[in-house]
C-alpha cells in the first residue's frame, strides 16, 4: 500500500519538529554563561570555575559574544573567572552565586571598553 504525501510529510516533519522543540526547551531551561566583549581587545581565553566543574571559552573578538551551557547540578559557590587578553595580564575575580537547580539562569560576563569585567545575572524564563 503506497504512503500518501501527507503521511510521508508527517513521518518526516514530525520528528524534526519534536527535535527542534526539544533543543529550544533545553536552551531555555539550561543555565548558561555568556562572555560579551565590548572592548577593543581580543579575549584569548576565559576560564570560569564553578563549584562542581568549570567551563572554558576560546577567543572572543571585540564586539562579539560566546555562550556555554553548564550543568544545573552544582554545589553552592561563586563564579570564579580568569580572562586572558592578548598582550595584557590576566584579569581574575569572582561574581554571582551558584546553587543547584537554577534552571533558566544566565550569567553574563561583560568586558567593558576599559577591559574591566562586569557580571550580570538574569533569568531566561521569567
Amino acid at each position: 500500500m503506497p504512503v500518501s504525501g501527507k503521511t510521508l510529510a508527517f513521518l518526516v516533519l514530525g520528528p524534526v519538529g519534536l527535535t527542534l522543540v526539544g533543543v529550544f526547551a533545553y536552551r531555555l531551561v539550561s543555565p548558561e554563561i555568556v562572555v560579551a566583549n565590548e572592548s577593543a581587545a581580543v579575549v584569548m581565553e576565559v576560564v570560569v570555575q564553578l563549584p562542581s566543574n568549570r567551563v572554558v571559552f576560546g577567543s572572543v573578538s571585540p564586539g562579539m559574544q560566546s555562550a556555554i551551557y553548564y550543568s544545573s547540578d552544582q554545589a553552592d559557590g561563586t563564579y570564579d573567572y580568569t580572562f586572558t587578553f592578548n598582550g595584557a595580564p590576566d584579569e581574575t575575580g569572582s561574581c554571582g552565586y551558584v546553587t543547584a537547580g537554577e534552571y533558566g539562569k544566565r550569567v553574563t560576563l561583560l568586558v567593558t571598553a576599559a577591559t574591566s569585567i562586569e557580571c550580570h545575572e538574569t533569568n531566561k524564563i521569567f
